[in-house]
This record gives C-alpha cells, sequence and structure tokens, in this order.
C-alpha cells in the first residue's frame, strides 16, 4: 500500500515537473525576462501543491519540486525552445499563471490552456513586412533622412525582411540569416551612394539594415543583470552582440564591394525646437508601433506602444536641443526612458499586459543604431585606410562604441525603474 502511494506521489510530481518546465522554457523563449519566468513558475508550482526550486540558465533550465511534507523530490531539466519574441504569449502566459493561483486550476486543465495559447497564430505576415518597413523608414527620418533617403530605406527593410521571413520559415541558422538580410538591404541603400545621390546618403546606408538590430534581447540582457540574474543577463546580451556582428559583416561586405566611402555624416539644425519635437515623436510613433508588431504584441498594445514612443522620443529630443537645457545623449535618454516606463505601468495596469509589452518596443526608436553603424563604419576604415589615419579611427570607434553602451544601459536602467518601484502592481498586472 505504502509502495503505491510512493508511486503515485512520484507520478504526480513527475507530471507538474514536466509542465512546470515547460511552461517555463517557453516563457524565456517569448521573451520575458528572468524575474518574471521564475515568479509566474514558482506560483503555479505553489497552486499545484507544491514547493519549486528553479534554476534558470542560458539554453537549459532546471526545476526540482517537493511535496508538501518536503519527503520527496523530482528534478527535471528541459531545453529553452527557439520560438522567437512573441509579447502576446508572454502577457497569455503570464496570466496563465495567476489562473492558476487563484483557481487552483488541475494540471490537466494548465495543460489544456497551455496549448491553446501556443497555437495561437501569430500578426499576418504580410502587415508585419509593411509595418517594419515603414518603422524603418520613420527611423530613418529621425535620424535626418530626406525623402529619398526614406523611400530608399523603405524599399531597403522590404526586401531584407521578407528575406528574413523566407530564411526562417525555413529553418536557416538565424546568424546566416541576418548576415545575408544585412547585406541585401545595405547593397539597396547604398544605391543613394551610386545613383539616385539625394543629399542624405549615409542615413540612407546606416538605417537600411537598422531593423535587424535586436532590440529586446540587448533590453532584457540588460534588465536581467540589474535585477541579479547576471548569467542569463551576459548570455542574453552575448547573443545579441552576435547579432550586432552578423549585421557589421553585411555592411562591410557591402561598402567593401562597392568600394564606399562612408565617412561623411549628416547632420541636419532645426530651429524651431518645438516644432521638431513633436515632429520627431510622430514618426517615433509609427517606427514604436511597427517595431512592436515584430514581437507579435497584444493588438490592444500598438496605440499604447506608438503613444510611449511618440512621448519618450520627443520629450529626448526637446532635452537635447532646447537652449536651456542641452542635456547629452545618454542623460536624456536615461530621462526619457524613464518617462516611458513611468507611463507604462498605469497603461499595463488598465490592460492586463505586463508592463515590458509596452515599455521595450517604445525604447526601439531610441536605440543608437546610428552610433553602432558609425563605430563599425570606423572598424572597417582602421582595416582599410593607411596607417597615417589608423589612430583616429580607433579614437572614433571607441568613442562610438562607448557612446552606443552608455546610451543603451541609461535607456534600459531608466525604463525599468519605475517598474521597479512599482515592483508588486508590475507583476501582478495579469491578474484579473
Amino acid at each position: 500500500m505504502k509502495q503505491q502511494q510512493d508511486d503515485n506521489i512520484h507520478e504526480t510530481l513527475k507530471d507538474a515537473a514536466i509542465y512546470l518546465a515547460e511552461y517555463a522554457a517557453t516563457l524565456m523563449a517569448v521573451g520575458a525576462q528572468t524575474s518574471r519566468v521564475q515568479l509566474n513558475t514558482l506560483r503555479t508550482a505553489r497552486a499545484l501543491g507544491f514547493e519549486a526550486n528553479l534554476l534558470v540558465f542560458p539554453k537549459t533550465l532546471s526545476i526540482t519540486l517537493l511535496d508538501a511534507e518536503h519527503n520527496r523530490t523530482y528534478t527535471y531539466i528541459k531545453a529553452t525552445p527557439r520560438t522567437g519574441i512573441n509579447f502576446k504569449a508572454n502577457m497569455r502566459l503570464s496570466a496563465l499563471s495567476w489562473r492558476a493561483f487563484d483557481r487552483r486550476l488541475p494540471l490537466k486543465a494548465l495543460w489544456r490552456m497551455f496549448r491553446l495559447i501556443m497555437k495561437e497564430k501569430g500578426e499576418n505576415r504580410w502587415l508585419v513586412l509593411l509595418l517594419a518597413s515603414l518603422a524603418n523608414m520613420c527611423f530613418c527620418r529621425l535620424f535626418d533622412g530626406n525623402l529619398t533617403s526614406m523611400a530608399i530605406v523603405f524599399a531597403a527593410t522590404l526586401a531584407g525582411f521578407l528575406l528574413r521571413q523566407e530564411l526562417t520559415r525555413r529553418g536557416m541558422n538565424h546568424l546566416a540569416v541576418f548576415t545575408m538580410c544585412a547585406f541585401v538591404s545595405t547593397m539597396i541603400g547604398a544605391t543613394d551612394y551610386l545613383w539616385f545621390h539625394g543629399g542624405t546618403e549615409d542615413i540612407s546606408l546606416g538605417t537600411s539594415m537598422l531593423y535587424l538590430v535586436p532590440g529586446v534581447p540587448l533590453i532584457n540582457g540588460v534588465m536581467d543583470i540589474v535585477d541579479g540574474h547576471a548569467l542569463d543577463g551576459i548570455a542574453r546580451l552575448t547573443g545579441a552582440c552576435l547579432l550586432i556582428i552578423c549585421i557589421a559583416v553585411g555592411l562591410s561586405a557591402t561598402v567593401v564591394m562597392l568600394d564606399i566611402d562612408p565617412t561623411t555624416f549628416t547632420k541636419v539644425v532645426r530651429p524651431d525646437v518645438v516644432r521638431a519635437a513633436v515632429a520627431d515623436g510622430l514618426f517615433a510613433a509609427v517606427a514604436g508601433a511597427g517595431f512592436a508588431i515584430i514581437s507579435n504584441p497584444p493588438r490592444k498594445a500598438l496605440l499604447v506602444c506608438a503613444l510611449l514612443a511618440c512621448v519618450g522620443h520627443g520629450a529626448r529630443y526637446f532635452l537635447m536641443h532646447h537652449a536651456g537645457l542641452e542635456l547629452d545623449l545618454v542623460t536624456a535618454s536615461a530621462a526619457a526612458a524613464f518617462v516611458i516606463g513611468l507611463l507604462a505601468v498605469p497603461f499595463a495596469m488598465r490592460l492586463h499586459c505586463p508592463a515590458e509589452c509596452f515599455a521595450f518596443p517604445s525604447l526601439l526608436p531610441m536605440v543608437p543604431g546610428m552610433f553602432a553603424y558609425k563605430a563599425v563604419r570606423d572598424l572597417i576604415n582602421i582595416v582599410r585606410l593607411p596607417d597615417d589615419y589608423t589612430m583616429e579611427y580607433v579614437a572614433r570607434f571607441f568613442h562610438n562604441t562607448s557612446l552606443t553602451v552608455l546610451v543603451m544601459f541609461g535607456m534600459v536602467v531608466g525604463c525599468i525603474v519605475p517598474i521597479f518601484i512599482f515592483h508588486r502592481q508590475s507583476f501582478s498586472v495579469t491578474r484579473k
């Protein structure tokens, strides 16, 4: 009799551990930060009547379940699947943990709801393609590109993103996909140098591949490090850096093959700061919504992403260019990101959606893509130009690289401070 009871408890622990491991691994794969993964998983384990210990590693996770008397344990290890960023699944899975906790749902019901969530179709690929192209076109405008540059960047993004969709659907390695897409997009972006000569040729080339910048993994990586999950944060940042290197390889191939001199950089001065800030905000709204849809957010989040991107980018422009302020890029970016994070929390509570579903896409128009482009450009020139110019471009490379890193760190810290201040509200917004 006792043996049969032990076997039953063992099977119950095993079944629960398999579900919880699948749940946690899926949350990691769809782009949830490590703290949310742990809180949601442990909450579900308590709802099932178990105590859980969860160890999250870069590519795997391990969960150990203990029964109520701590007499029996079961450990299960699960590899993290590669599903891509999916904010809608993040929201639904977070809500599922609260439903399990509040209603004490049985394991079979949880499995059924979990599978239904994962079967939900993403956004129409053609709609994503169109909005991503419009977003990068507006991104080009945020860096002072003219109408010619905007048209070229739209075409470059359309071709590159379509290629990305097709290669990803065929299961090609994601590093190779990013390299090829960056090459195709920058080749189209370089046509401004070769044929059109629209006046902002450098912007056409520099922004043509910025739709590939892995903004969400970069933001998640910094957030994990700040939140104490250094191993996962470093792993996410390393993966994002590998993707950036692939983008740089594609750009370098274009520059070398076409023998382009990308050393110039256009800067447009707008005398009316308020009107310019409003215009920047409106273009950032389109960019924010377009970049958001790539990550498959809930439809109700798109307008909020557009609004927050508009307010954030407009505020940063005003802080940097107003005669009485003239803040540096790092400080202005951190302040604007703080505003975005502060506004994201009440919207998250209102719409029952994690704050990062609004905040992260809204930050993407402020990602210092052009400074990253300049850093890659300087690295290319270190290799290509004579020794007399080497030290100049070494200094420029470290300047632009440092600025890119500091702006990213300032943005993420500014954005997550309100989320940490309102920690309880931020991690319970999906509870209905």
